[in-house]
């Protein structure tokens, strides 16, 4: 699986820059999030609950919900607290400034309705569905299809690469690798898109489009 943060956010960003009117921005991104917070969560647990935040069946009665709870959560409370942070003279205000996240706080103005409920549940379901798609040849499991069936992937994946130490480089953690770092240059590059476009400030000037 590539990097949780700023890795997965790609694809979401993605689609929200290209299709502005069609997709909740935030539930988009936190939906590519969502499906490993389950690394949090199973400390409290005596099982895990990852091969459900990865399976087809988890995007509808995991990913959707919780990602629309964190939603609402964030953009009334963390994303302001961001932004208020980026605004201030700081060591952390410089880089997320890069990132453009002082124009964050926008993002409480959002007024929810009945359609824009809609555009957020499929764009939490999209954007979960990126992290599947994603984490597909990134790691040793397929876990798509629980409860029914866990796969392994094929062998080539598995394959070692090198060996260091007590480290052993498969195929499919390079992939992992490589994923991670794509991803992480894309996220920036979209973020300092939206920025030097202005774009959130755009958005928000159309209530359709946020």
């Amino acid at each position: 699986m590539p990097s949780s943060i700023f890795s997965h956010q790609a694809p979401g960003l993605a689609l929200k820059i290209k299709y502005p009117k069609k997709f909740d921005g935030t539930a988009l991104c936190i939906g590519t999030f969502v499906p490993d917070i389950t690394i949090l969560i199973d400390i409290f647990l005596p099982f895990t609950l990852r091969v459900v935040s990865h399976s087809l069946l988890g995007l509808i009665y995991y990913t959707i919900p919780l990602t629309l709870l964190l939603t609402m959560l964030f953009r009334k409370n963390l994303f302001p607290f961001f932004s208020r942070v980026a605004k201030n003279e700081g060591i952390l205000a410089r880089p997320l400034n890069y990132l453009g996240i002082e124009s964050w706080d926008k993002l409480r103005k959002k007024k929810y309705d009945r359609k824009s409920l809609i555009v957020a549940i499929y764009s939490a379901f999209i954007g979960g569905f990126t992290h599947l798609l994603l984490d597909l040849p990134s790691h040793k499991y397929i876990e798509l299809f629980t409860p029914w069936a866990i796969f392994q992937n094929p062998e080539f994946l598995l394959y070692s690469i090198g060996q260091w130490q007590n480290y052993n480089l498969t195929v499919y953690e390079l992939i992992w690798i490589i994923e991670s770092i794509v991803g992480l240059i894309l996220t920036v590059y979209f973020l300092r898109y939206i920025k030097k476009n202005n774009l959130i400030a755009k958005w928000y000037e159309d209530t359709s489009l946020n």
